[in-house]
């Protein structure tokens, strides 16, 4: 028999394998080599099964539609395969359902799911984090496989993470962007420069000190990562600003919930008018989830458009925004750091907020070059390095 093909592209390694296997009201009821009971709906399996006529031999898509599935389907019989995977016969007579053991058991509700990738745990931050910066060397990179998943996993858990070590060259920030995934492409490029420039399209452009912000606040899907990418930095000033806007959201949660709540729930328009393009979107600065946890942040002053509200209520919204705009920038919660030539800085643009310090254009070059992805694109790629790492266990 042909090796089995899980109904996906992953590989579901394990030690156990199933015992005994019956038809039970259900479907099937699984005993596993540990004691261990499963339970798997009859319709559930069906629509699962990596048979050919259920599941594209190539794509690994299912092709089965579950209307065309009779809905008293049953099964009629269940057997253990030689190692230990799972047979199933149907009432419809269509062809044998043949399930890995190792998907089977990763996928069963109510027991460890030890081969499933989960993304590493949010860990808010305050200023103390500086003392042991998420750092990574990229020299080796993308080769050394440890440095970068344990960069990508310190992106997602503290919201930034730096390497360092690269090629200070112009192209360099292009070659790691893509390592992770597509580039996304904005009014201001697929990559921009960060350095003063005559006629400044954005306050970016100039030497100015920048207080806390986050970018694209303008546009309904905000970039879900942005990348800085430092080439030279040898002008007096221009320090990097990093706050953890969900550390501060927490902490309004905790000791000041009415200012919590007004940030919350009233909708403020951002807009970003040029001469070709004009952006606008309107939200809470801090969206909260169905727990009421923060999700998403966007704190972007001069980008916000004259609020609409009724006079009676504005003083409460700024009283409001003036207390969480001094956390954003207070440093208790942020962190202060100059990059080097041939540091990269990838940080979530929904949740950290970045600044810098105002820098003298007469005592050096200051180029930082950037560039925005998404986040489904760090996800997709901490998943494909664990597969690749599984991949190898397996194959050991």
């Amino acid at each position: 028999m042909a090796a089995l093909r899980t109904p996906d592209f992953d590989a579901y390694p394990t030690q156990h394998i199933v015992a005994r296997a019956e038809p039970d009201t259900h479907g099937v009821r699984v005993v596993w080599d540990d004691g261990a009971e499963s339970r798997y709906h009859a319709l559930w399996l069906r629509e699962n099964s990596p048979d050919p006529d259920t599941t594209h031999p190539t794509t690994r898509e299912t092709t089965l539609r579950i209307v065309d599935v009779p809905e008293n389907l049953c099964v009629v019989d269940a057997a253990v395969a030689e190692g230990g995977d799972l047979i199933v016969h149907w009432s419809d007579g269509s062809a044998p359902g043949h399930f890995d053991r190792g998907w089977l058991r990763c996928h069963t509700h109510g027991l460890p799911d030890s081969n499933r990738y989960e993304l590493p745990e949010v860990s808010p931050w305050d200023a103390s984090i500086r003392a042991n910066l998420p750092r990574f060397d990229g020299s080796s990179f993308p080769q050394d496989r440890t440095a970068f998943s344990g960069w990508l996993e310190a992106v997602h858990g503290y919201g930034f993470g730096i390497l360092h070590s690269l090629p200070a060259a112009a192209d360099t920030i292009d070659a790691v962007a893509e390592a992770i995934g597509p580039v996304r492409e904005s009014n201001f490029g697929r990559l921009f420069e960060v350095r003063s420039k005559a006629e400044a399209d954005s306050n970016a452009y100039t030497s100015l000190a920048l207080p806390a912000h986050t970018d694209l606040a303008t546009r309904e899907y905000q970039p879900g990562l942005q990348m800085l990418f430092c080439i030279a930095n040898g002008a007096d000033g221009g320090e990097s600003l990093l706050t953890d806007g969900f550390a501060v959201a927490g902490h309004l949660q905790a000791n000041d919930p009415e200012v919590y709540e007004v940030l919350t729930r009233t909708n403020v328009e951002f807009k970003n008018i040029a001469q070709d393009t004009d952006y606008r979107w309107e939200t809470p600065m801090i969206v909260a989830g169905d727990d009421g946890n923060p999700v998403e942040i966007r704190w972007t002053d001069w980008l916000r458009a004259p609020l609409r509200a009724a006079p009676e209520t504005v003083d409460t919204f700024y009283s409001a925004l003036r207390t969480a705009d001094a956390l954003m920038n207070d440093p208790a919660f942020q962190i202060e750091l100059k990059l080097e030539p041939g540091e990269l800085l990838c940080f979530d643009n929904r949740r950290v907020l970045h600044g810098r310090r105002a820098f003298e254009m007469r005592t050096g070059e200051r180029w930082l070059r950037g560039c925005y992805i998404e986040r489904e694109e760090l996800h997709s790629r901490l998943r494909m390095l664990d597969r690749e790492r599984r991949g190898a266990e397996m194959d050991a």
